[in-house]
């Protein structure tokens, strides 16, 4: 393999170590839109560089839920909005 592809490759996983090593603060029932600009403020602190795509905004959210808070948004894990899951995910946890 020329040394180039292997840099190149070495450099993807590298990055997505570094993204997937974001720490999320713990889900917080009594105030979810409070959690929510935390999490987005976490995401503008990701290396190496921010996170702005909807859908893996709603994956890291998912993810860091509580059962509990999954279970309130069931519907909309199951069937995420193909536009803006992120979106869809925020308001429906503040909403409900």
């Amino acid at each position: 393999m020329p040394a180039i592809a292997v840099l190149s490759c070495f450099r993807f996983k590298f990055n997505m170590e570094e993204n997937s090593a974001l720490k999320m603060p713990p889900f917080n029932f009594g105030d979810p839109q409070l959690w929510f600009i935390m999490a987005e403020a976490t995401f503008q602190l990701a290396v190496p560089k921010p996170i702005t795509a909807s859908a893996t905004k709603y994956n890291y959210c998912v993810a860091n839920l509580s059962p509990e808070a999954a279970a309130i948004v069931l519907d909309v894990i199951t069937c995420p909005d193909k536009d803006d899951p992120y979106k869809q995910l925020k308001e429906e946890l503040v909403k409900r």
